[in-house]
């Protein structure tokens, strides 16, 4: 889920950090506060102060859940040139807060995930580049827009495959830029092993921005559009 996006960012061993936090951020609008329509969501996503693309999401109610479809796309340029490429697709069914089925495709700067899964009578079957195992019932991924995510101890990252350990923190309230207004906002941070987030809510429950420190001295950021 490779955190410094710049052309030191790209090199082998560093582009992992960036991917994770990326990969997580992919599945976000899954379960809600819910709405009886389809909600489309933008994100335009910075490094620092640069834009570096968007991700949008639409979550779409059904006859036994959710449907969500996802989709992500970042360029990172140094002077002319393109030095971190990543494209995402994700479609997911969800019931009762629980992840169903996914279908995920990525390309991370040329190494490219597939990750499939369904939920079976004994937990989630999963399949991350043709390789087989099987997960707990009732996985949620990193489902950033569900503020109720946050009560995970663990999180399916959507892109690997890969169940991580998390620690959430409650921040308090700030007030936030949202649409070129200032609302209030709650805000939580989320750590694991290679990833510290930082999260706003509405107080209604609407996820309206994130924020990520690469390790590098840089940010990550997604702001509602």
């Amino acid at each position: 889920m490779t955190q410094h996006l710049d052309q030191q960012t790209v090199r082998p061993g560093r582009a992992g950090r960036v991917a994770a936090l990326l990969g997580l951020t992919l599945t976000a609008a899954l379960t809600g506060p819910a709405a009886a329509v389809t909600d489309s969501m933008r994100f335009r996503v910075y490094l620092d102060k640069e834009p570096i693309g968007e991700h949008s999401f639409q979550v779409s109610p059904d006859t036994d859940g959710k449907q969500v479809v996802s989709r992500a796309n970042f360029d990172v340029k140094v002077l002319v040139f393109n030095a971190y490429r990543y494209r995402h697709e994700s479609r997911e069914a969800w019931r009762d807060g629980c992840l169903e089925q996914i279908r995920s495709t990525t390309d991370d700067n040329g190494k490219a995930f597939k990750v499939e899964g369904e939920q079976e009578t004994n937990g989630l079957a999963l399949r991350v580049n043709g390789d087989s195992k099987r997960l707990p019932q009732c996985v949620s991924t990193f489902a950033y827009w569900n503020r109720d995510f946050l009560k995970q101890p663990r999180l399916l990252n959507p892109q690997t495959g890969e169940l991580v350990n998390v620690r959430v923190e409650s921040l308090g309230t700030e007030e936030r830029m949202m649409q070129g207004r200032k609302v209030a906002a709650e805000r939580y941070r989320l750590r694991a092993e290679k990833l510290d987030i930082s999260l706003w809510y509405t107080p209604d429950g609407r996820w309206i921005a994130l924020e990520s420190d690469t390790g590098k001295g840089r940010t990550i950021r997604y702001e509602r559009i």
